[in-house]
């Protein structure tokens, strides 16, 4: 199989566990009733880059580039809405973060989208345009994780980066970094050779440190509750 074909095959399976790697760890946050350790943040900028993707796959086309991203646009979707009610009152600044994130994001996506239609720009001004913002955007997602950098190397703690999803970036990002300078496309090996060098700094900070499940910090732990505190079945006091 030519590598032209067999990389991105290769790509839209690992791009697909990247993007579904979290779900054990939300289940778990679900279940549980509390975030725990889990940074919210990386999953706000997944929504906003999946359909960034999905609008620069069908601006080129790109069939492998749409199936890498199209299930990624819905499992986001369900990190987010499962996450938010589980943000405590304590933490209204995470909670403002991911909502921000998501609308700022949509906006702009919006906004870039309605001018590229109405504007009657050619095919490949719409994928280059589309190419850039998804391209910022992967970036800023890639980098999420180290958005908990301060409080890993102050608490000596690498629980708030998660582990598979460290892996799956580091795996996806070479794949797709080879696949982009095989096809000579400045917007696959960009964002994604970045990406790699971000994952792994994560998996160096993952090694370097334990991961102690459960730090009471006020950033992320903490039980989403009712103003009736009797009505919650963790003590919130705690948080």
């Amino acid at each position: 199989m030519a590598a032209s074909n067999f990389f991105p095959i290769l790509g839209v399976l690992l791009s697909n566990a990247l993007y579904f790697a979290p779900v054990p760890a939300v289940r778990l946050a679900v279940r549980r009733g509390a975030l725990g350790t889990l940074n919210p943040l990386p999953h706000a900028l997944m929504v906003i880059s999946t359909f960034s993707w999905v609008c620069y796959a069908l601006s080129k086309p790109d069939v492998f580039i749409t199936l890498s991203n199209a299930p990624g646009c819905l499992v986001s979707l369900w990190y987010v809405t499962s996450i938010l009610p589980l943000i405590p009152r304590e933490a209204e600044s995470a909670r403002v973060q991911v909502q921000a994130t998501i609308l700022v994001g949509a906006l702009c996506l919006l906004t870039l989208a309605s001018f590229l239609v109405l504007a009657h720009e050619t095919p490949a001004a719409r994928s280059f345009s589309f190419g850039l913002f998804g391209s910022f955007v992967c970036i800023l997602l890639f980098a999420s994780p180290l958005s908990t950098v301060s409080e890993v190397l102050s608490t000596r703690n690498a629980a708030s980066i998660y582990a598979p999803l460290t892996a799956a970036q580091v795996i996806n990002c070479a794949t797709w970094t080879i696949y982009g300078f095989t096809i000579g496309d400045i917007w696959v090996w960009g964002p994604n050779s970045t990406g790699l060098g971000l994952g792994l700094l994560q998996l160096m900070l993952k090694l370097s440190f334990p991961s102690t499940p459960f730090v009471e910090t006020k950033r992320l732990v903490g039980k989403s509750c009712s103003d009736d505190e009797d009505m919650c079945p963790m003590d919130c006091s705690r948080a």
